[in-house]
């Protein structure tokens, strides 16, 4: 019988479990076998960003000391495209490390649970091999869910 895993994850932490079957009882049991935080994952990417250097202007006013087309107020940056920037960079760290794990184990399946923003970042940033030993994905965060809530979760699917 192949090794089966769960893996859950946000933008702050994985958590992997494994099924085990111990004899005599009828439902696997889930045991943590890897868990990783990742503090960068909690602060927004403005937190980082202090300096005043790279500022762009925000507007022009026509009334300022007389000058006509002066700027006024300045932004940080341009914050969609550093957003997104941001949210890939993570969604790639997190598949690198499910990546990592995977290969490790190469007649592993698995199933996997994250959040909406996340779950499809990270799948398609997975490797061939370990994506196509994926069976179930799930578009939910149960990464802070008991490990029952979580068991029982995908044992209805």
């Amino acid at each position: 019988m192949s090794e089966r895993y769960i893996v859950t994850l946000d933008h702050d932490h994985l958590r992997i479990f494994e099924e085990r079957n111990p004899s005599g009882q009828l439902s696997p049991a889930l045991v943590q076998v890897e868990a990783m935080d990742f503090p960068a994952g909690r602060n927004s990417y403005t937190d980082r960003e202090t300096d005043m250097a790279g500022r762009f202007p925000t507007s022009k006013n026509q009334s300022i000391g007389g000058s006509t087309g002066a700027r006024t107020g300045m932004s940080t940056d341009e914050r969609l495209p550093m957003q997104r920037e941001e949210e890939r960079r993570r969604a790639r760290e997190l598949a690198d490390e499910v990546d990592q794990f995977f290969q490790q184990r190469p007649e592993a399946q698995w199933d996997f649970a994250a959040g909406p923003e996340l779950n499809n970042a990270v799948v398609e940033m997975l490797s061939p091999g370990v994506r196509q030993r994926l069976r179930r994905s799930v578009a939910k965060s149960l990464v802070n869910q008991r490990v029952d809530e979580v068991r029982a979760h995908f044992a209805g699917l």
